[in-house]
């Protein structure tokens, strides 16, 4: 449960406006506190976030509470996101497997993809542009849920693989702790970052995804790393992400991927690819690739 203020915090809504959105839209219905006072649960959060980027985005907010009210889910769907570039034959490869469940198409493809040696050209110019592409598939209902879930599942697998196949970091070099925060769980840009990370020579502690923030202070706590990567890949992580990295400010640099990235303030935004970011934080880290 948050209070006002710390709701205000985390969606970024001024608590004049968030109290007006309760009264005059009931985007939400606050719990009380013995003393009567107001309490938001990770719902509220969550609802209260989808109507801040529904109204930055140029709904009315009549127009939006009315969207959040009716079907939280369906309104995030119905976010500005970029246009869809021209399907091309790599792309839509993957959408083939997902819809016939082919494995071993969908593995020789892994494995071509991967057995080129710049991982950089590898995770922003085919794999993450093909996750993208093959999200869009299960939205407009070209593929199934399980068909997005089967390819998913394979190139996490493909991911770890090629992380854990790296050679370790040279002791004394920079750390860098990699994850996501609370209740966030679309690991792969996060998991391509830190396999790009990794082969640049940085020591890479990668705690996966939905980490409470308590556990993520006590990691970096006891880790001291030079960068924590965190990633806000949904709207509706927006609220966790805020809360991790205000938490982590005061013991290290942080730094944010994903599609609302710039949803989080206080942290360094490291733009929308995951190789190149990784590629330039090795760098700017002094590790030797």
């Amino acid at each position: 449960m948050y209070t006002v203020g710390r709701a205000a915090e985390l969606t970024g809504v001024p608590t004049g406006t968030l109290r007006k959105w309760e009264q005059r839209y009931g985007v939400v219905a606050p719990h009380r506190s013995a003393g009567n006072y107001r309490l938001y649960d990770d719902e509220a959060v969550r609802r209260l976030s989808v109507m801040r980027s529904l109204v930055d985005a140029g709904w009315s907010a009549q127009e939006a509470a009315q969207r959040v009210v009716a079907d939280v889910v369906a309104a995030e769907a119905t976010l500005d996101r970029p246009e869809e570039p021209a399907a091309e034959d790599r792309f839509e490869t993957i959408v083939a497997c997902a819809q016939d469940f082919d494995v071993p198409r969908l593995e020789r493809l892994l494995a071509e993809q991967f057995a080129v040696a710049d991982v950089v050209s590898v995770v922003d110019d085919w794999l993450l542009p093909s996750m993208v592409h093959l999200g869009r598939a299960w939205q407009s209902g070209r593929i199934s849920v399980a068909g997005e879930h089967f390819v998913t599942a394979a190139v996490h697998r493909r991911l770890s693989g090629a992380f854990q196949d790296l050679p370790p970091a040279p002791g004394g070099g920079p750390r860098v702790v990699v994850g996501l925060a609370r209740g966030a769980r679309h690991e792969l840009g996060v998991l391509a970052f830190a396999m790009v990370l990794r082969s640049r020579g940085v020591a890479v502690t990668y705690l996966g995804g939905d980490l409470p923030v308590e556990a993520w202070v006590d990691v970096v706590r006891l880790v001291e790393p030079a960068a924590v990567v965190m990633a806000v890949p949904t709207v509706e992580d927006l609220p966790a992400a805020r809360e991790a990295a205000d938490a982590l400010v005061p013991f290290a640099t942080v730094m944010l991927g994903g599609a609302h990235q710039t949803g989080v303030e206080g942290a360094e935004h490291l733009g929308h690819l995951a190789g190149r970011a990784a590629d330039s934080l090795a760098t700017r880290l002094g590790a030797v690739s």
